[in-house]
């Protein structure tokens, strides 16, 4: 879900799934467990994409479930575990795992950032997390850090207004 994102260094929406579609390295070094699209998939692929974060940030699954009424997955159940299985394509793939992740009853833990639009994995206890990150970490996010602070200038020149009045 993450090959659209907005960079918090240009702050401009960036599409990358054309361009890792394009590289068969930059496709493995990214998205090593989907099955490299082809050109004529990458259209179904990004429109997949698009619902699935509309359906993460409006946190529910019924883009999901329209997808699967148009690509059913087959469901198997074996010893201890429930298999998915389908087409081998990209779009099927990803189909199955978020499936998975409503199985598993983890797609409402799934967020996207109010700043960045990153889709993050909201690991809290009581599954209150905003931000994609609080902290600056290995990819550059402190998106809650960066509002709090800006809320915090807001509110000063709020205060510096009114005892100007």
């Amino acid at each position: 879900m993450n090959t659209w994102l907005i960079p918090n260094d240009t702050r401009e929406e960036t599409e990358t799934l054309h361009d890792l579609a394009d590289s068969a390295q930059a496709w493995s070094e990214a998205l090593s467990h989907l099955p490299r699209p082809r050109q004529d998939e990458l259209p179904d692929l990004r429109l997949l994409r698009d619902d699935l974060r509309a359906d993460v940030t409006e946190r529910g699954n019924r883009r999901l479930d329209d997808w699967l009424a148009r690509h059913p997955q087959t469901v198997r159940v074996g010893e201890d575990e429930l298999r998915l299985e389908g087409p081998s394509g990209p779009v099927d793939t990803v189909l199955r795992h978020a499936v998975h992740l409503v199985l598993a009853g983890r797609w409402q833990r799934l967020k996207a950032c109010p700043d960045c639009r990153w889709v993050f994995y909201d690991q809290s206890r009581n599954n209150t997390r905003t931000w994609c990150s609080m902290y600056a970490n290995e990819t550059g996010r402190a998106c809650g850090s960066i509002a709090k602070v800006r809320r915090m200038r807001q509110a000063q020149r709020e205060r510096a207004a009114a005892e100007t009045q």
